[in-house]
């Protein structure tokens, strides 16, 4: 039985929200609620890295008793890449496989997660990761075969390069709404407004 992680990445500042970009609400929920109940489908062991803002979101865990763990990541600072190398390092004993995600994609739902999973599964290969407008990304799960150039991330640098670069097997699923990112507040209240829209029509 493969023994999954989810990690939902949580660890920078989001300067362009000038906020704590993963609680700010969405009709009242907070936007990193979505990724957790999304990974709650497949897995029960969920973390949340954390570094600018861990004291909020340490806080928020606890207050709505999210079914995920809190992990600091001292290097944060240096961008996603060291980010996810750090944390790579602190799963890599314990599981085979880590489910990737963003904490500012609300529209990711449980179904397409376990899509993702159920495609993981049947193929077991180094990776499965979502397509969406020409573009491959997160949410993603790496194999253990990849974990050893996860560890070698640093800076900026994330992990699309190893998923493009030829060297793998990785399967890629098609999932329109992981173009659905919210980087500013115009992005949130445009995107409340579409699912308030959207509710209208019902």
């Amino acid at each position: 039985m493969i023994k999954l992680a989810a990690v939902i990445l949580a660890a920078g500042r989001a300067s362009r929200f000038k906020q704590c970009k993963a609680l700010a609400e969405i009709n009242g929920a907070p936007l990193i609620s979505f990724p957790i109940n999304a990974a709650a489908a497949i897995t029960k062991d969920i973390f949340i890295t954390t570094g600018f803002w861990h004291k909020e979101l340490e806080s928020a865990c606890q207050k709505h008793n999210w079914p995920a763990r809190i992990l600091y990541i001292d290097t944060w600072e240096e961008g996603i890449g060291s980010v996810i190398s750090s944390v790579t390092g602190k799963l890599e004993k314990e599981y085979d496989a880590i489910l990737f995600m963003l904490a500012d994609q609300p529209a990711v739902s449980s179904d397409n997660v376990a899509l993702l999973w159920k495609v993981f599964i049947e193929h077991i290969n180094d990776a499965v990761c979502c397509q969406y407008h020409d573009t491959i990304g997160v949410p993603a799960i790496a194999s253990n075969t990849l974990f050893e150039e996860l560890k070698m991330l640093e800076g900026e640098s994330g992990a699309k390069y190893l998923l493009n670069n030829g060297k793998h097997v990785v399967n890629v699923v098609a999932i329109d709404q992981c173009h659905i990112d919210i980087d500013t507040q115009e992005d949130l209240d445009n995107y409340v407004h579409y699912l308030n829209h959207m509710a209208s029509l019902w």
